[in-house]
């Protein structure tokens, strides 16, 4: 797209809201009983046997710094923070969410210092949670929560939650949203300095605002920042930025993708890959969330754009899937491209998390699978299923868009309910390395610590809910020896929400 008609459309805003805003402007709800009311006692009422339940309850305040107590040693070369992002303000006046997605962010940083480890957490103050704090209760209707009387909504920032993933840029933390802008946060004391103005400091200026960027974005050898922000109208907006968070370069490019749901790219050292699923819309349903469906017979569409020019160059249909997380991509000198998804062969896993805010395990959702993708440049490609199940995949931050050794990944071995195991995979050889928590824990996203370049140094770092004792503990693995259990369990004097997403930043 020419640049001038470029920036004109992105002034305009046209067909780049992430969001439906028409469904966020007051409706009344239709039913004669609160949906949210009624979620709400649900979820109390199979709490009240199933333990295991307590990660989704939610949090109504920010946890104040406090030690944790340390089994086996803390390795003295990590010198830094672990911070998580995840949605953790479910419920106000009696109301609850009615999917995991819709709660306000919170962040848990875990702070090494001097020998100790020591974890607080602090709500993003976005505009939404502050205007409900101080109300006490909901004001505006989320993706699948009707409120009667919501507040209107012009511009996706309005209720932007900040919930999803946090990342460092220049100094400052970022918390990121699905559908709006990043959120700057101190990364010393996580109190909120406002939404990120992605076109500050450079030629875009203003004309950036409230556009979705996307809470996956990724960050090259170099530090660079590669990201994507998409709408339902089609349009997916690409985003070059520097190691400061300067943008350097941003396109526009309109898909005839329908299914509302993009969460997760690739990069490669010469390209950017967007995979649209198999999702599709069915009107008849209500929610934002709720009205995906997946398609079986809908071939998943990879599209291939040149890094230097935000271009489209290449498309490739691969088998029906749905993927919330990629692990890592990259190329060959002929042009050969190679990646992995931690692939579904239909949407339950995001309905489970409308069912598990009403307190129900059992939606039947079969796992993910690693699957390896080969794309030919004669136009074909090669699909293969590694066995056992995975997602959150991880790889060694110095691997981004260039060939990988090792994939790291969350499982379920012994419970179907959310994960219980970590693993490592050799991408060369396929062997597995693999820790199994066992049925008295819930399992978050693990990520690969570097101490060096080397992918066989360094360590896996991830948090676990303990359900006996409503405890949560941080976990450090060698990550050449994970089979061997954590070198370090640090344990807190209570639990936190289970999150989705984080990063580890090393002191400088």
């Amino acid at each position: 797209m020419e640049r001038r008609q470029l920036l004109k459309t992105l002034a305009a805003g046209t067909a780049l809201t992430a969001v439906p805003l028409k469904g966020f402007a007051g409706q009344a709800i239709t039913s004669s009983k609160d949906s949210l009311a009624v979620t709400k006692q649900l979820f109390d009422k199979a709490l009240s046997s199933a333990p295991e339940l307590i990660g989704f309850k939610g949090a109504t305040k920010p946890f104040n710094k406090t030690a944790l107590t340390i089994e086996g040693n803390i390795p003295k070369d990590i010198q830094g923070c672990f911070y998580r992002n995840g949605a953790a303000r479910h419920e106000r006046a009696q109301q609850r969410y009615n999917h995991l997605f819709e709660g306000d962010g919170m962040i848990q940083a875990f702070h090494f210092e001097e020998g100790n480890i020591y974890h607080q957490g602090q709500f993003v103050q976005t505009s939404k949670f502050k205007k409900e704090e101080q109300a006490g209760k909901f004001l505006y209707s989320g993706p699948d929560s009707q409120i009667q009387g919501a507040l209107p909504v012009s511009s996706p920032d309005d209720i932007n939650t900040a919930n999803t993933n946090i990342i460092s840029v220049d100094g400052k933390l970022w918390a990121l949203w699905e559908a709006g802008s990043p959120v700057a946060l101190s990364a010393d004391t996580l109190q909120t300095h406002g939404v990120v103005n992605l076109g500050e400091n450079s030629r875009f200026g203003n004309k950036l605002k409230g556009l979705a960027f996307s809470a996956h974005p990724k960050i090259d050898p170099k530090g660079d920042i590669w990201n994507f922000g998409f709408s339902p109208s089609g349009h997916i907006v690409l985003f070059h930025l520097n190691a400061k968070g300067v943008t350097q370069n941003v396109n526009m490019i309109k898909t005839n993708y329908k299914g509302a749901m993009l969460h997760d790219f690739l990069i490669t050292h010469r390209h950017i890959l967007i995979i649209l699923p198999s999702l599709v819309l069915d009107r008849t349903k209500s929610g934002f969330f709720g009205a995906i469906n997946y398609d079986a017979n809908l071939p998943m569409d990879v599209l291939v754009i040149d890094k230097d020019t935000l271009t489209l160059k290449r498309q490739y249909k691969v088998a029906p899937g749905f993927a919330f997380h990629y692990g890592n991509a990259w190329e060959e000198p002929n042009g050969t491209i190679h990646f992995d998804a931690c692939l579904y062969r239909d949407a339950n896993a995001l309905h489970f998390m409308k069912n598990i805010m009403q307190g129900d395990q059992m939606a039947g959702v079969a796992p993910a699978k690693t699957t390896l993708y080969s794309l030919f440049p004669d136009g074909k490609y090669k699909e293969e299923q590694l066995e056992g199940s995975a997602d959150f995949p991880r790889i060694h931050p110095s691997k981004v868009g260039i060939r990988n050794q090792y994939l790291y990944s969350t499982g379920s071995t012994e419970v179907e309910f959310w994960f219980d195991s970590v693993s490592r995979t050799n991408m060369g050889s396929g062997k597995v390395d693999k820790y199994v928590y066992g049925k008295d824990f819930v399992v978050e996203e693990h990520i690969p610590i570097a101490t060096d370049e080397n992918e066989d140094n360094g360590y896996l770092m991830g948090t676990a809910l303990h359900i006996p004792t409503k405890r949560t503990c941080l976990n450090i693995f060698h990550a050449n020896d994970m089979s061997q259990g954590p070198i370090c369990r640090a344990w807190l004097p209570y639990h936190i929400p289970l999150g989705f997403h984080g990063n580890f930043v090393a002191k400088s």
